[in-house]
C-alpha cells in the first residue's frame, strides 16, 4: 500500500511545503548577493526528483525546503556568520528552533 503523501529523501518527513530547490536557490542567491555577490554564485539547487510537485514551478521534487535551507545555512555559516544569521530570518523553515 502506498502512503497518500511524499517524504523528503533526507529527513524522511512529509513534504508539507513543496517548494523545490530551484525556486528556493533563486531567491537565496538574490538575498545573499545583497551582501556578497561572489558567495551568492556558490548557491546551487539540488535537483532530487520525486513525487511531490513544487507549488511554484510544478517540478517534481523529493527534498523538503527545511533540509535544503539547512544545507545552505550550514554552508553560509562556514563562510560568513553574519549572512547566515540574516538568512535564518528570511528562510527559516523551522531552522531557528535548531540553530538559534
Amino acid at each position: 500500500m502506498h502512503a497518500p503523501f511524499n517524504r523528503c529523501v533526507e529527513c524522511n518527513d512529509v513534504i508539507g511545503h513543496p517548494v523545490c530547490s530551484d525556486c528556493l536557490s533563486e531567491k537565496m542567491r538574490l538575498f545573499v548577493a545583497e551582501y556578497d555577490a561572489r558567495l551568492a554564485k556558490s548557491i546551487n539547487s539540488t535537483a532530487i526528483y520525486g513525487s511531490s510537485l513544487c507549488i511554484f514551478c510544478g517540478q517534481n521534487m523529493a527534498l523538503c525546503p527545511h533540509c535544503y535551507s539547512k544545507d545552505i545555512y550550514l554552508f553560509l555559516h562556514q563562510k560568513n556568520k553574519r549572512i547566515a544569521r540574516e538568512f535564518l530570518t528570511r528562510f527559516d523553515f523551522e531552522l531557528r528552533k535548531k540553530f538559534n
